[in-house]
């Protein structure tokens, strides 16, 4: 695996090449003398990379490979300190532009200052020239051996388009399998003009060659072509030779004659008619234009010809599903059942009964697992447990599974080496991003942005030449690891998992310069270690070995730990020491300050302290030019910003949670502006210009994204500086003005709060780019033209609140507004006469006292809200299906006259209706609840309309009446009662879908009645203040509530005892609260009856004396008593023991009983759901 890990000497040299490039531009090289060293440099890396080109692209000796070690030592210590060259020219312009410089001779001071620069640069031009001359002593030798291995390298292939032979051990696959072969067969895939191609795509080792070599021999395609050829495409370069496989072709047809002329009309004359079968394996090329080729050859062919290519991209030949519609087989993990048959195979010559019979299964099971779904790794490692002790067995499931298969095997038959060939195929870029993931434990759960920032801090992300930013292009390259199969997608999760095996490739290409520190006193680190992952409880142990690594480059904690990592005294030295940092992770630790060497960590890039109780960022950290990425995610105890964080002129990342800007950090700090490469800023307080807080330090932050909620707008001066159109990630904008009483009247220069206001919001313009917008507390009377022109054309949701002097509100066209809340408008009366928002499904509108008038037709609408809005009398007929909220409308009665018809017949499939306290309104729209399809959830809730008419009330699942008299109660009841069976032509339809019922504040109702069957499975009773007995005494409960499942009352102070003929029988939960004078729950067998009761909650029932005589039902398995002293003092322990009724309870397994806690309770979903039902509808 030498030449896997030397590969990544020449990005290494590239990197540094790029970065001596751009610190030659800078000026203060020439005044302070340094340019000539610098170019001496680069030329060094220049000559030196040529020779690197031709040693990498030799077989690997152990004086090349040693070479090329001590060349990348050279490199990355050549990175080093051009980054801290790089670093002091910063900190010097930054002076210069602030003019802190000293007054004499600054960049003569500048070269003083950094006088073991040169010095550095001198002693790595010494070692290049040193590497150079030793490479070129051996360049004989290396043209030698590589035209040696070529030789070599072709006595070693088959015979050209040889058939596959056929493992008898295969396992699995079966549905792919029988997938294909499928498609092989059939004849409804063939295109006019084109060749049926199906790909097999999948990591290495997944077993793409096995399942097309189970296809390609299958008997069922016996005779069905003519011709099969099985062609291994790519060499060990992963190139591919068009011509050999144009070539291989015309051989397997055979033909006696073939014409002169060119390699594609030869292969079209030998295929023309020919129904041919031809298998593509291990094919590594994404170009399109070969497939093209080969595709244009085969025209002439029989149109049942077939092709399969394998490979481990799925943009294979440049096929992706995405862009080109033909059949993709994407291999994931073999199953595990699969996966042991494999390994039994293999391992005992038999099957899983015969690992039982042996008395290895469970081994088996744990080696398999390992083996994480691999079946080259399951296959490799059962070949070598073959005839082996059980002793040995359990060594290798003690053991790495890749160190294992190093120490039995030769290298070639390693896992490792088929894996490899993917890592070789990579760009140098993608190279030093895959290696640079070894430093994460196995197992890790990758986060895709979080390994990006990363990537970046240690310059590992290349700028890119398109109009994309770091963070794209990093993105761009983990989805290029991620279609290569290096990367995996956690099901229903947007983590990322490395295979098992992958990650020892990582391990192994990074070598020497990573390691994961384990323990409190872990073996010695190599001092040429560049990262370092923690993940011990305590530091101090290693802070020794830690710091003898002075070329350091990462520390991380990447697990997540209930235990806060202790780092002792230990951080001040280490920053001392460590200066060449560019990661610093102190997430989850016990770190409460940074000491203040904490500015020697100049070259630092990022920086996370979340989780962790630190109060104050010192101001040293603000020295910190180079720093990207700032992570105080979860710091409670941080009290604010230091205010020279805009020193920070390289940050792109500030992240921290909302809730500190909106309690803890008034404003941010001053001039902001100054940080030009920032993503994200949650909040922009307006404030003095000369301060730094004025809106045009918006001007510049281009790279904004997200959200951005910009306050205290009646302070800005120059609104049209913040450039807002000019920030296209900004997906979600907050505009907000300071209340009225809070303006200041100077700031108005001679307008009116209204003109004032107009105007800064039209300079506001945001990029077209929006999704979402708020305007708070706006005093303008009018809308914006960017707004009412319906510039923003890709705004989902616009929210207007409190802008009170608004009268009528002018949207335009807005193709893709989905939702509209206008809250506390106070002189809204009316929309705009026609509201051109085709797809919007929610209009939300609260309190709009003077609002008389709405659209006439929203086409899509689904949810309509109307709450305290005065002056509205009618309503259009809006929704089409979905939900209608009216609440708080005194003067709401139903539709205009012009329409012909009446509220009735408002709508039609509405699964939801909220009326409340609307006493104009007197009926239901009777087309509601039109249909009768039980698969629609339907929910009537009705509050303060006492004359509101029920009939016709078509069938409900959800139904609750809020204060109002019994009557009106019993009229819905008796209505649902009525509509129990509807006759049609060709069946009777049964119409009790109501599954639910609460009732709430309904005055005069003195019991539940029960004169009528319903077959609800919950019932929920509230604050019914006259309600003395649960059920009346006209039926039998248990008859007419035959299904209840969830019985719940709460707030009924007159209710004193349970009904003597019990309970319905399948009540599963009971929750009674706040009952004043209950005193008993019913007869001796009223819960023991109850064979289904699993949830039991009593709380606040002050006078209910004791549990029924004969207790519980064994299916009983939560109690929960609170606030309830008499029954309490009834199980609690005294003097003599238990309570009395201590034995009834003793065996529920879980109790929730005040000052009684015999076992854990969780907490319970049914009881939570059924009290949280009380706090409202």
């Amino acid at each position: 695996m030498a030449d896997a890990i030397s590969a990544l000497a020449s990005p290494i040299l590239k990197l540094a090449g790029e970065k001596l490039a751009s610190l030659i531009q800078d000026e203060i090289l020439t005044l302070a003398g340094f340019e000539k060293d610098v170019k001496t440099l680069q030329d060094k890396f220049m000559d030196i990379q040529k020779v690197i080109e031709v040693a990498e692209k030799s077989p690997r000796r152990s004086e090349v490979t040693d070479l090329l070690e001590e060349l990348k030592d050279a490199t990355y210590d050549a990175e080093n300190v051009l980054d801290m060259l790089s670093t002091e020219m910063l900190i010097w312009n930054e002076m210069r532009q602030v003019n802190t410089c000293p007054p004499v001779a600054p960049d003569w001071i500048f070269r003083l200052k950094n006088r073991s620069t040169v010095h550095d640069i001198h002693e790595i031009m010494q070692r290049f020239d040193s590497i150079k001359q030793r490479f070129l002593s051996i360049k004989d030798l290396l043209s030698h051996v590589r035209e040696d291995s070529v030789g070599k390298e072709k006595e070693k292939e088959g015979p050209a388009g040889s058939s596959p032979v056929m493992d008898p051990g295969v396992v699995g696959r079966v549905e792919e399998k029988s997938e294909i072969i499928k498609m092989l067969k059939s004849s409804g895939n063939s295109v006019e003009g084109r060749v049926s191609v199906t790909t097999i795509t999948g990591m290495g080792g997944i077993g793409k060659t096995v399942l097309a070599q189970q296809v390609y021999n299958d008997s069922e395609l016996a005779g069905h072509f003519d011709v099969k050829r099985w062609i291994s495409v790519s060499d060990s370069e992963g190139t591919i030779n068009m011509s050999r496989i144009f070539d291989e072709i015309i051989d397997a047809c055979a033909k006696d004659y073939i014409p002169v002329g060119s390699l594609e009309s030869k292969l079209q004359h030998s295929v023309e008619g020919l129904k041919l079968l031809l298998v593509l394996d291990d094919v590594w090329t994404e170009n399109l234009e070969d497939w093209k080729k080969l595709e244009k050859g085969l025209l002439k062919a029989h149109n049942g010809t077939r092709v399969i290519v394998t490979g481990r991209t799925e943009n294979v030949f440049g096929l992706s599903p995405q862009n080109v519609p033909i059949p993709h087989i994407s291999l994931g993990k073999l199953p595990h059942e699969d996966c042991l048959k494999l390994f039994a195979r293999n391992a005992i010559n038999g099957d899983e009964s015969d690992l039982v019979n042996k008395g290895v299964k469970a081994i088996a099971d744990g080696i398999v697992s390992k083996c994480d779904g691999l079946p080259l790794a399951v296959e490799v490692i059962g070949c070598l447990l073959r005839n082996k002790a059980l002793d040995t067995w359990s060594d290798i499931l003690n053991n790495d599974l890749a160190k294992v298969e190093e120490e039995y095997r030769d290298e070639k038959h390693r896992t490792l080496f088929v894996l490899r060939l993917s890592y070789f195929h990579l760009p140098p870029e993608l190279k030093h991003c895959f290696s640079f993931c070894s430093i994460f434990p196995k197992g890790h759960e990758f986060d895709k942005d979080e390994l990006v920032k990363l990537w970046m801090a240690h310059s590992l992300v290349q700028p890119s030449k398109l109009a994309e930013t770091l963070e794209d292009k990093g993105r761009r390259c983990f989805d290029r690891l991620q279609e290569l199969s290096f990367f995996q997608q956690q099901p229903e999760s947007e983590k990322y998992r490395m295979h098992d095996y992958l990650h020892n490739l990582a391990e192994l290409v990074s070598g020497k310069y990573s390691c994961i520190v384990k323990g409190e006193n872990p073996s010695p680190i190599d001092p040429k270690t560049h990262h370092i992952a923690l993940m011990c409880e305590k530091v101090e142990g290693a802070s020794k070995s830690i710091n003898k690594c002075k070329k350091l480059r990462t520390i991380l904690m990447p697990m997540s730990r209930n235990s806060l990592t202790d780092f002792g005294e230990t951080l001040g030295k280490m920053f001392q020491t460590l200066k060449y940092l560019r990661v610093l992770d102190l997430s989850s630790s016990s770190v409460v300050e940074l000491p203040k060497t904490l500015a020697e960590l100049k070259l630092l890039c990022f920086l996370n302290l979340s989780r962790t109780k630190i109060k104050w960022l010192p101001n040293e950290l603000c020295s910190l030019l180079n720093l990207q990425t700032l992570k105080l995610l979860d710091c409670p105890w941080l009290l604010g910003l230091p205010k020279g964080l805009s020193r920070l002129i390289n940050l792109r990342h500030l992240e921290i949670e909302e809730a500190f800007w909106k309690y803890r950090c008034p404003r941010q700090p001053p001039n902001i502006g100054r940080l030009t490469s920032l993503h994200n800023l949650h909040k922009f307080c307006v404030g003095e210009a000369k301060k730094g807080f004025g809106i045009e330090e918006l001007k510049d932050m281009k790279c904004l994204e997200g959200s951005l909620h910009i306050m205290e707008l009646n302070k800005a001066e120059r609104a049209a500086e913040a450039n807002l159109k000019d920030k296209p990630r900004v997906r979600v904008l907050e505009l907000e003005w300071a209340a009225e009483t809070e303006r200041e009247i100077a700031r108005l220069k001679g307008k009116t709060p209204d003109e004032y206001d107009a105007e800064v919001l039209e300079d506001l313009e945001p990029h077209s780019s929006l999704t979402k917008l708020r305007v708070h507390r706006y005093c303008g009377k009018r809308t914006p033209s960017w707004l009412s022109r319906g510039k923003l054309q890709l705004l989902k949701t616009l929210i207007l609140e409190g802008c009170h002097n608004l009268e009528t509100l002018m949207l335009g066209r807005q193709e893709n507004l989905e939702v509209i809340c206008i809250k506390n408008m106070q002189k809204l009366r009316e929309f705009s006469a026609q509201l051109e928002c085709p797809v919007l499904h929610t209009l939300k509108i609260i309190n709009c006292p003077d609002l008389i008038q709405l659209p006439r037709s929203i086409p899509e609408l689904q949810i309509l809200k109307v709450k305290k809005c005065n002056s509205l009398k009618v309503i259009p007929p809006l929704i089409y299906s979905g939900t209608l909220v009216l609440v708080d409308n005194p003067v709401l009665e139903g539709f205009p006259g012009n329409y012909s018809v009446d509220f009735r017949d408002f709508g039609a499939y509405i699964w939801r209706c909220m009326i409340t306290n609307c006493p104009k309104i007197h009926g239901l729209p009777a087309k509601y609840y039109n249909s009768c399809s039980a698969s629609i959830n339907r929910k009537l809730e009705i509050g303060e309309c006492e004359s509101i008419d029920f009939d016709p009330l078509e069938p409900l699942t959800q139904l609750a009446i809020d204060t109002c008299r019994s009557d009106t109660l019993l009229e819905a009841m008796n209505i649902i009662s009525e509509y129990k069976f509807r006759i049609t032509s060709d069946s009777v339809v049964s119409l009790h879908y109501l599954q639910s019922l609460s009732i709430s504040n309904i005055s005069d109702l003195i019991s539940f009645p029960t004169s009528w069957e319903v077959q609800i499975t919950s019932l929920y009773i509230s604050a019914c203040k006259d309600l003395e007995d649960l059920f009346d005494s006209e039926q039998s409960c248990k008859g007419s509530l035959p299904r209840l499942v969830n019985l719940c009352i709460r707030d009924c102070p007159k209710l004193s005892k349970f009904p003597e003929e019990g309970l319905p029988p399948k009540l599963e939960l009971l929750v009674v609260q706040s009952c004043i004078s209950l005193e008993s729950l019913g007869p001796p067998d009223t819960l023991k009856d109850l064979t289904s009761l699993a949830d039991v909650c009593i709380v606040d029932c002050p006078k209910l004396q004791s549990f029924p005589a004969q207790g519980f039902p064994s299916s009983l398995q939560h109690l929960r008593i609170r606030d309830s002293p008499l029954l309490t003092e009834k199980v609690s322990k005294n003097e003599k023991g238990r309570g009395p009724d201590w034995p009834k309870i003793m065996n529920i397994p879980y109790l929730e009983i005040d000052e009684v806690h015999p076992s854990p309770a969780p907490v319970f979903a049914s009881c939570s759901r059924s009290l949280a039902c009380f706090k409202g509808h």
